[in-house]
Parts: C-alpha cells; sequence; structure tokens
C-alpha cells in the first residue's frame, strides 16, 4: 500500500511533468488571442471591399444600360442596323 509521502512525491513528479505543458498552452492561448484580433480586422476589411465591390458594380451596370440605350437611339435615329 502506498503511503501519504509516496503520494505525495507521485504528486510533485506529475506537477512537474505538467509545468511545461501548461507553459506551452499559455503560449498557445496567446497566440490565439493575437490571431483572433487579426481575423476581426480581416473581417472588417473583407465586408468593406464586398460593399465596395457592389458599389461598383452597380455604378459599372447603370453605366453600361445607359450607353446601350444611348448607342440604340443614335443607330435607329441614323437608320444603321442594330449590333
Amino acid at each position: 500500500m502506498l503511503t501519504k509521502s509516496d503520494l505525495q512525491q507521485i504528486g510533485n513528479v506529475v506537477d512537474e511533468r505538467l509545468k511545461p505543458i501548461e507553459n506551452r498552452l499559455g503560449n498557445v492561448e496567446n497566440r490565439l488571442g493575437n490571431i483572433e484580433g487579426h481575423l476581426k480586422v480581416v473581417k472588417k476589411d473583407v465586408s468593406q471591399l464586398k460593399k465596395t465591390l457592389s458599389i461598383v458594380i452597380k455604378n459599372y451596370d447603370e453605366a453600361d444600360v445607359k450607353l446601350s440605350r444611348r448607342v440604340s437611339r443614335i443607330e435607329n435615329h441614323l437608320s444603321l442596323p442594330e449590333t
């Protein structure tokens, strides 16, 4: 049977073995916190890019439609065949 001092020695050995693992976990948690902060910034930038891209596409579509209408009117006015 194990005595109280034997159990304490086993506990000390286990504690010594777990300390490096706990330190590594702390480092990993710090790194993950930094990555999460960077991800928030990236998500914000992507959101802004999506909004900007949406606006640009809308403007180009409107410009294309207006130009197409103008060309059609000119072709009709000049009696040119439509392309």
